[in-house]
Parts: C-alpha cells; sequence; structure tokens
C-alpha cells in the first residue's frame, strides 16, 4: 500500500508545484502588499490638509485591512471632528474670501462664487489692465479665461444656455491658476483659442477643449476636478481623464495617486472590469492593477481572498485558501528542487522497470 501511495503523493507534489510555477510566470501573488494609508494621512494631517487627509483614508476605509485598524478609526474620527468645527469652518470661509483659495468646500464656494458673474470677470480684467499699466507681470491665462468669460456670458442668451457650460469651466480653471493646477499644455492652448474666440466672436473651438472640464466638475467637484486635470499631459489624455472620472467618481484622484497615474491607463485596458473590484486591486499600487490584468478579474480576486467568505463550498474554500498561502509563501527554489527530485524519482523508477522487463 505504501509503495502504490508514495509515485502518488511524489505526482501530486510535482503537479502542485508546477501548478504554482506556471501561474507566477504570468503574474507573482507574492509580491503583493497593501498600501498603508496611515503615514500618508498622518502627513497631511501635520500639515493641516484635513480635506485631503479624509479623501484619501477614506478611500481605504471600505477595506476590511484597514477597517480593522483601531487607529485608522480613531484618526478618521479626529479628521472628521476638526472639519465639523465651527471655528475651521468660519476660518476657510474667510481664507477663500481673502486668500481666493481654499482645501474646504466652504472655502472654495466663497473663492469661486464671483467667477460664475460677470463682475468677477470684470474684476479680473481690471486686475491685469492694472498691472500692465504700471510694467507688472500680467497673467495672460488669466485673462484669456476672463475674456472667454465675458464671450461666454454674451452669447449664453442666445445660445439658449449652450455655453454655460464653458463658464463653469472657466470659473474652475481661474482657480485652479490660483493653487497652480492647470497644467502647461492646458494654458497654452487656452490662451491660443481664446484670441480664435475673440477675432471670430465664436466659442465652438473653445467648447471643445473645455467641456471635459466641465463633465469632471459636475461629476467630483472642484477640489477633486484640479486633482485630475493636473496630470493630465494633453488634450487626449484629458478626455479620457474625464471618462475615467465619469467611471470612479470621487475615488478618481485616489486611484491615480495610488499608482502613479498609472491607473488611468489599466482603466482603459480593462473597460469591463467592475469598479469594485478594480478600486480592491488599486489597494495593492500599481502592482494590484497589474496582476488584476494579467491574471483576469476572477482569478485575482481569488488569489487576494476576496471572495473567500462567497465560496460555495466549506471544501472547495479550504483548498482555495491553501492553493492561496502556497502560491504567496512557497519560494521558486523549494518548487524547482521539488520538480527536480521528482522528475528523477520517476526517471529512476522507470529505468528499474526497464532493466527488469529486460
Amino acid at each position: 500500500m505504501l509503495k502504490l501511495f508514495t509515485p502518488i503523493f511524489i505526482l501530486l507534489l510535482v503537479g502542485a508545484s508546477l501548478l504554482i510555477l506556471q501561474e507566477r510566470r504570468t503574474f507573482d501573488y507574492s509580491t503583493l502588499a497593501h498600501i498603508d494609508p496611515i503615514p500618508h494621512t498622518e502627513k497631511l494631517i501635520v500639515e493641516k490638509k484635513y480635506a485631503e487627509a479624509e479623501e484619501y483614508l477614506s478611500f481605504f476605509m471600505e477595506e476590511p485591512y484597514v477597517k480593522k485598524n483601531p487607529k485608522s478609526k480613531l484618526l478618521l474620527k479626529h479628521i472628521q471632528e476638526k472639519r465639523a468645527s465651527y471655528g475651521y469652518k468660519a476660518e476657510k470661509f474667510l481664507e477663500g474670501i481673502v486668500k481666493g483659495g481654499s482645501d474646504e468646500d466652504i472655502g472654495r464656494a466663497s473663492a469661486i462664487a464671483s467667477d460664475f458673474l460677470v463682475i468677477g470677470d470684470v474684476r479680473d480684467l481690471s486686475i491685469q489692465g492694472v498691472n500692465y499699466a504700471n510694467d507688472k507681470e500680467v497673467d495672460n491665462l488669466i485673462v484669456a479665461l476672463s475674456s472667454l468669460g465675458l464671450l461666454a456670458t454674451a452669447t449664453t442668451v442666445y445660445s439658449a444656455g449652450a455655453t454655460a457650460p464653458i463658464k463653469t469651466s472657466i470659473s474652475v480653471l481661474k482657480y485652479g491658476k490660483k493653487v497652480n493646477k492647470v497644467p502647461h499644455w492646458l494654458q497654452e492652448k487656452i490662451i491660443k483659442y481664446a484670441k480664435v474666440a475673440q477675432e471670430t466672436k465664436s466659442l465652438e473651438k473653445i467648447t471643445t477643449l473645455l467641456q471635459p472640464i466641465s463633465k469632471m466638475y459636475n461629476k467630483v467637484g472642484l477640489h477633486q476636478t484640479l486633482d485630475i486635470l493636473k496630470v493630465s499631459r494633453n488634450n487626449k489624455e484629458l478626455l479620457a481623464l474625464a471618462h475615467f472620472s465619469s467611471r470612479f467618481g470621487k475615488k478618481s484622484p485616489v486611484l491615480l495617486l495610488n499608482t502613479n497615474n498609472r491607473a488611468l491607463q489599466y482603466a482603459t485596458a480593462m473597460p469591463k472590469v467592475s469598479k469594485k473590484s478594480f478600486v480592491h486591486a488599486s489597494t495593492y499600487g500599481e502592482n494590484g492593477l497589474r496582476g488584476l490584468k494579467k491574471l483576469g478579474e476572477a482569478k485575482f480576486m481569488k488569489r487576494v481572498g476576496f471572495y473567500a467568505n462567497l465560496s460555495k463550498t466549506t471544501y472547495k474554500g479550504n483548498l482555495n485558501s491553501l492553493f492561496n498561502y502556497l502560491l504567496k509563501n512557497i519560494p521558486n527554489s523549494l518548487l524547482y528542487t521539488v520538480v527536480f527530485l521528482g522528475l528523477f524519482y520517476f526517471i529512476s523508477k522507470f529505468s528499474s522497470l526497464v532493466k527488469r522487463l529486460t
């Protein structure tokens, strides 16, 4: 009985080793490591960027490994209490009025409100006119945006409100300029197209350029729109980012941050992957998205144990857990040794059998 069991056991060991080695050739699951959001969150708190800290930590709070950590709960509670305090809100409201910028919604609202009205465009053109008269630096982007704003206001009635999204985009970009989040390529195009719009009295060309910004703003809000906009490198990428933000909403900026902006390329390459799976994979950084793409959604999510609680049977679930454990922990050197020794065992047995028969 033992003689029969030994070759079967060795065959199973060799087969399992080959299976693990083959899967690692596709993607090495053992290289995955979750992003710990606590250090970056603490850094943002020290910098008093509470809104950004809550946005970042909240992205991870849906994940069990963060949700079960008492420290993450305490940090989130501290951030939320700080942002909810009357003194903090009043401070941010005044910051928006005085500085023209803020990291909080209430401050951003007070800073940007006038830019939705014609008074904001007139004010900014007047400021730049005074700068020009006094030989001071003129902000050509602000001049271009304000000129477009006046033209958009004048044409809104005649276009039955069709140019209203342009006004929204202009206000977003003016604010973005104040906080240095408008990429250089976009600044150049706006200045160029603004001249064409003034000469032709038409917003057609600039509308095509600015519409994605308005769509992002309506989908994810001002702060997230500017964070997404800042990483764009050309018009094609801006359109792709607008689509990306429509798919992932307010999670978009952190998705890009977690993956060194590579989430955009992976999202384009995996249009049918569920939002939940994509976000979970991103908690492993770019490497997680690489694994998701190479293994496929079902296999990747099974490998990281996401569907462990959905196993149809305990038996099947245990086998999956065992295989995942081996896949993550057994070194390749040991696997190759098992395969080599196993093949040596069967070759020697086969040689002995041949000798007996001859």
